[in-house]
């Protein structure tokens, strides 16, 4: 039997958290955008839509909105927590790739956002 390779995730995910340098990031919280894949090799057809032969969006949501819920000073901790939890719930997963835009930064600049991009190969 031939192999596949699946990507599950989410674009455009939406937080509200504690997450920054400064103190009083941490006080008012930021707002961030998450987009993540997680691509993996199956023997699975999906043709009997059997959850366990996949990556199940709800639970990555669910790893994003646990770790957005604790206080960091960097995006780039939060996007690791991240990867880390996922490669523990999915062993399966080969690639991992999370990006976290934090919309509005507090500079002396108009940007629309900065971002952290991480990214795990097995």
């Amino acid at each position: 039997m031939s192999e596949t390779l699946a990507t599950v995730g989410l674009n455009g995910a939406k937080f509200n958290a504690a997450i920054g340098w400064y103190p009083e990031e941490r006080i008012f919280k930021n707002n961030f955008i998450v987009d993540l894949s997680v691509t993996f090799t199956t023997k699975a057809t999906f043709a009997d839509d059997n959850l366990n032969e996949s990556v199940d969006y709800m639970q990555l949501h669910e790893i994003c909105s646990e770790v957005f819920s604790q206080e960091a000073k960097f995006i780039e901790s939060v996007a690791q927590k991240i990867i880390d939890k996922i490669v523990d719930k999915f062993p399966v997963a080969q690639e991992v790739l999370v990006k976290i835009e934090k919309l509005n930064p507090p500079v002396k600049a108009q940007i629309k956002s900065s971002f952290v991009q991480l990214s795990y190969k097995k």
